[in-house]
């Protein structure tokens, strides 16, 4: 199932996003509570949060998620603050467990690995910034269970299906 994760207008996003029937999209609208850093998803809930908004189960919707897809402004070679918190509440998806991968450790994953990870960052973006975005969507695909990443950029969310699809 794809999964989508995005910081746009929700117009926009219908407008331009070309998605699999059954998607899952998860707006990031600043509209979910934060992550409180409990880690009751770890150890008490199976993966599940103790909130209980739409996010309380993203562990699950990432760990079934394939292809994901992260569409997010760029900042200073991160995501968006949204979906930054969006992201916060996924620890679920892994476990209180430690593994060596890729020359460091790393939690083990709760789900079995996929296989696509991709992020869109739109904006304009330095060079210093993109070696900072692919490094750090390279480590979030390692932690969230992925095995390939892909990151893409372009000064404008319009122009990344004229490119990539």
């Amino acid at each position: 199932m794809q999964v989508v994760i995005h910081d746009l207008d929700e117009a926009l996003f219908r407008a331009l996003v070309p998605l699999e029937e059954e998607a899952m999209v998860l707006t990031a609208d600043n509209r979910y509570a934060p992550c409180r850093g409990c880690l009751k998803c770890w150890l008490k809930q199976d993966g599940y949060c103790v909130y209980t908004d739409k996010l309380q189960h993203i562990g699950g919707i990432l760990g079934r998620g394939d292809p994901l897809w992260i569409i997010s402004r760029n900042c200073f070679g991160g995501y968006s603050s949204a979906v930054k918190a969006v992201l916060d509440r996924a620890v679920g998806v892994s476990l209180p467990f430690f593994t060596y991968r890729g020359g460091q450790t790393h939690h083990l994953c709760r789900y079995p690995r996929r296989k696509l990870m991709q992020v869109y960052l739109y904006g304009e973006t330095t060079p210093l910034e993109e070696s900072a975005a692919r490094k750090m969507v390279r480590k979030n695909g390692w932690n969230l269970g992925y095995d390939q990443e892909e990151v893409f950029f372009a000064p404008a969310v319009e122009q990344f299906w004229e490119r990539v699809h």
